[in-house]
C-alpha cells in the first residue's frame, strides 16, 4: 500500500473517529423584543436585558457523547481504501498517457521536419518537375524523386501519429474529468 493511501486512510480515520467533541451539557434559551427565540451554551453571550428571561435546558451528557462520536466501520474504511486505490490507478494511467503523448509529439515533430527537408532537397537539388518523355508511349511522364518512398512512409506515419494523438487527448480529457 502506497504512503499516500496510508496517509489518506489515517487522515480519514482521525476525522471520523474523534474521541468526543466538547458539547455543553447546559443550553440557555431566551426571547428578544422581536419575539425571536435564541439558544446558546455560553452565558456571556446573552445580553444583560434578557438575563431575567433565561430558561436553562438540561442535555444529558450521554446523549451528547453518543451523537459526538462517529465510528468508521470496516466497510467504510474498505470503501475509502478502494477509492484511494482507484485514484492512484487513474493518476498512474494519466502519467502513462502523458508520457506516450510526449513521445508521439516528439516523433511527429521529427517526421514533419524530415518531410520539410525532403521537399526542400527536391526543390533545390533534384529537378523532377521537368517531365520525361516515355520512349514507348511518347507521352510526357513525371519523373519520380529518389526520396519518393521515404516521403510516402513519412506521410503515412504522420497521419497515424495524428490519429493516435487525437485518441490519446480524448482519453486524457475523460480521465482528467474523472479525477
Amino acid at each position: 500500500m502506497s504512503l499516500r493511501i496510508r496517509y489518506g486512510i489515517a487522515m480519514l480515520l482521525t476525522i471520523f473517529s474523534a474521541a468526543s467533541f466538547s458539547y455543553a451539557t447546559e443550553i440557555y434559551r431566551w426571547t428578544d423584543v422581536k419575539g425571536t427565540v435564541h439558544f446558546t451554551d455560553d452565558l456571556s453571550k446573552i445580553p444583560e436585558q434578557y438575563k431575567d428571561q433565561i430558561k436553562k435546558l438540561e442535555v444529558p451528557e450521554e446523549n451528547v457523547k453518543e451523537t459526538g462520536k462517529i465510528e468508521m466501520s470496516d466497510e467504510r474504511a474498505t470503501r475509502v481504501e478502494k477509492y484511494l486505490d482507484d485514484i492512484d490507478q487513474k493518476i498512474e494511467k494519466k502519467r502513462h498517457l502523458e508520457k506516450r503523448v510526449s513521445e508521439l509529439e516528439e516523433e511527429l515533430k521529427v517526421s514533419e521536419d524530415r518531410l520539410k527537408d525532403i521537399e526542400e532537397y527536391e526543390r533545390e537539388d533534384y529537378i523532377y518537375y521537368i517531365p520525361f518523355r516515355d520512349p514507348q508511349t511518347g507521352r510526357f511522364v513525371p519523373v519520380g524523386s529518389p526520396y519518393y518512398d521515404e516521403k510516402v512512409k513519412l506521410e503515412k506515419r504522420i497521419q497515424s501519429i495524428r490519429s493516435e494523438l487525437e485518441s490519446l487527448y480524448e482519453k486524457l480529457s475523460l480521465l482528467q474529468r474523472s479525477l
